[in-house]
């Protein structure tokens, strides 16, 4: 990921700062072999000083006017009968409130509830009647409110909620201004109700001492786990990588991890949850800005109190000035900890940790990402002085927002500021994209969508492959990686940081790594120069040699070899390849099997069909071969499935 976008008024200011400033001002940065310097530097030069960026907070999109048009637009939609299009609505109705218009969210809340209720949206309803209660719903419109929960739980086949809720109904229709005529109508169909569920012994059973239990929409906490098939290892030619302790199986989950920090793009900030990231049907609002949404309560509260305080109201800035989610990700690394936890551990950053040592740390511990590599020696003056602007332009937003306190101390301002600049380093080699599936049945179309980006501490330690070894899924932030082969004791553990060797020339690889990452990839698909899909032979067939434990030689052999016995030319072994070609049979039908089950959306079991044919496969046949390669990605396809998705339809 880049520094900024395209677009944006930081890469303006940043070419107007070098078009008035000396060439010799840059590069005396070079100089500075510690962060904090560098920004000290930085904030001495007066052309720097004298063309400092405004920074305000706005809350424009908050409008009581704007709420009430879109509420009344619901309404239309709602009379027409068109349920999706009212619940949007009310939706936008609701964000766009500003904070103490409880009356007001209340009523649109309870709006929104009846839009849910007619797309059969239950659970939803329910969230949306106990939060228009909980704002104050109207005192001689509640029986509305109970009655429409009421049927919800009958739907549901949730007896006793039910009953309970019919007597709710009884009791509040005394306090509503209807006719006589039809409130007596209410309580007698209410009435009714009751009479019949309290003859249902399911409905009686502990009703007086039940208790509603509505759960907000989102995924369950998931616990972090780290198998011990995983081995850190280090050495001065490929830094620190993840090494197999033990044989790894092929489909094996060997990590759960949670992000140290994680940032939504721009284009989902209305659709998904700004602090877990699942898509949400009825979203919370920000109380003072209309910029982000949250799928429950529990990650409004989660966000409202580390970093959203601090971004609420600088969001638009940030998004208009062209910062790059990577920017983004680096203030709110700062942003989600107390500036008193940076000051305490100023001098330990750049010492030395271990593996062992990091791993004792505390998770929200600075020192579980401050470690990685970032390549500082590398950077041209150039590169810094783009990145300290960046780093002074962050601070000032989070000082415009009170994270300094009402009296910004300097010596405070120029931590937290080198700081910034360090996360930007190491974040433009470690972040990854987090992910959504979108598929579409009517067009057979499947695609992963990037939604965000994420600092994953233990993950951004594993070294890249263009034929990686492991697939990563998203379940809202938390990240998930299972292995695609079987791994041997002793082997690296590789991922992949973007190009695979099956769908991109070797040359165009090394080109895209070296760009972004600063290496030159030495996997075996690059050493080897192993082919693309498309171009991969069909009518050749590769075999391992039967004495794999100790040769490791690949004979390829023609598809019309009519010899059964073939020798190595590495070890002088002679192999049976009808093995092989009895493997490509029996393979055939269960890639049939396994794609049919796929086809159908039962996922776990493709899934283990897919595992089983790669296991099998692995014992005789070597990739890079098509049927291989294929299975692989059918393997991956299926665990996609188990995280973030979403149906066009």
């Amino acid at each position: 990921m880049t520094l900024t976008e395209i677009s944006g008024f930081f890469p303006e200011y940043y070419l107007n700062l070098r078009n008035v400033c000396k060439e010799t001002d840059i590069e005396k940065i070079s100089k500075f072999t510690n962060d904090k310097d560098r920004m000290e530097y930085i904030d001495s030069l007066e052309f720097v000083r004298s063309n400092d960026l405004k920074i305000e907070r706005k809350f424009d999109g908050k409008n009581s006017s704007t709420a009430a048009a879109l509420k009344e637009k619901g309404n239309q939609a709602f009379k027409a009968m068109k349920w999706l299009e009212a619940m949007v609505l009310y939706s936008k109705s609701y964000i766009a409130l500003p904070d103490g218009k409880n009356a007001e969210k209340a009523i649109i809340l309870a709006n929104r509830s009846a839009a849910l209720y007619h797309m059969q949206k239950y659970d939803e309803t329910l969230l949306d009647i106990q939060r228009s209660m909980e704002y104050g719903y109207p005192k001689e419109l509640i029986y509305k409110l109970y009655e429409r929960q009421a049927s919800c739980h009958l739907a549901k086949k949730n007896f006793s909620s039910a009953l309970l809720s019919f007597q709710k109904t009884v009791s509040t229709l005394d306090d509503a201004k209807l006719p006589q005529e039809k409130k007596a109508k209410m309580k007698f169909d209410a009435v009714a109700m009751i009479s019949m569920l309290q003859k249902d012994p399911k409905a009686t059973k502990n009703a007086e001492k039940h208790k509603e239990s509505i759960i907000a929409p989102g995924i369950p906490d998931e616990k972090a786990f780290t198998s011990t098939a995983i081995r850190i290892d280090q050495n001065k030619d490929e830094g620190r990588f993840a090494r197999a302790a033990r044989d790894i199986k092929v489909g094996e989950e060997i990590l759960v991890e949670h992000p140290f920090a994680a940032v939504l793009i721009e284009k989902f900030a209305k659709t998904h949850c700004q602090n877990c990231m699942i898509r949400t049907v009825i979203p919370l609002a920000c109380p003072n800005c209309s910029d982000v949404v949250y799928c429950s309560e529990k990650c409004l509260k989660q966000a409202g109190e580390s970093y959203h305080k601090f971004e609420c109201g600088l969001l638009e800035t940030i998004w208009r000035s062209g910062a790059s989610v990577n920017c983004h990700l680096a203030l709110r690394i700062i942003a989600s900890q107390p500036l008193e936890g940076f000051k305490k551990i100023k001098d330990q950053i750049n010492g030395s940790l271990s593996i062992e040592e990091i791993k004792k740390l505390p998770k929200n511990d600075y020192r579980c990402v401050s470690h990685l590599v970032r390549h500082e020696n590398e950077r041209t003056a150039s590169n810094f002085f783009q990145h300290a602007l960046m780093a002074r332009f962050l601070t000032k937003c989070l000082e415009t927002a009170g994270y300094f306190g009402n009296s910004a101390n300097p010596d405070d301002v120029l931590l937290i500021s080198s700081f910034i600049l360090r996360n930007l380093q190491f974040i433009q080699f470690n972040t990854h994209e987090i992910s959504e599936l979108h598929t579409s049945k009517a067009k057979q179309t499947e695609k992963t969508v990037f939604i965000g980006g994420g600092i994953y501490p233990f993950l951004a330690l594993f070294n890249h492959s263009c034929d990686p070894g492991i697939v990563r899924f998203f379940r809202g932030t938390t990240i998930h990686v299972n292995t695609v082969k079987s791994i041997e004791a002793g082997l690296q553990i590789s991922e992949n940081y973007g190009p695979m060797y099956t769908q991109e020339k070797r040359e165009d690889r090394q080109a895209k790594l070296k760009d972004l990452y600063w290496f030159e990839c030495s996997c075996d698909a690059c050493l080897e120069n192993w082919p693309r899909f498309e171009e991969m032979k069909i009518d050749v067939i590769r075999f391992r040699c039967d004495a794999a434990k100790s040769c490791p030689a690949i004979i390829e052999v023609p598809m019309n070899c009519n010899d059964f016995m073939v020798q190595c030319v590495h070890c002088g072994q002679s192999t049976n390849i009808l093995k092989g070609l009895k493997v490509m049979q029996d393979t055939e039908l269960m890639t049939r099997t396994a794609k049919r089950l796929y086809d159908v959306g039962e996922y776990s079991d493709a899934l283990k069909k897919y595992i089983d044919l790669l296991k099998i496969m692995n014992e005789v046949l070597a990739p890079p071969f098509p049927d291989y390669c294929h299975c692989q990605q059918s393997l991956r396809d299926c665990f996609l499935h188990f995280g973030n998705s979403y149906d066009l339809e």
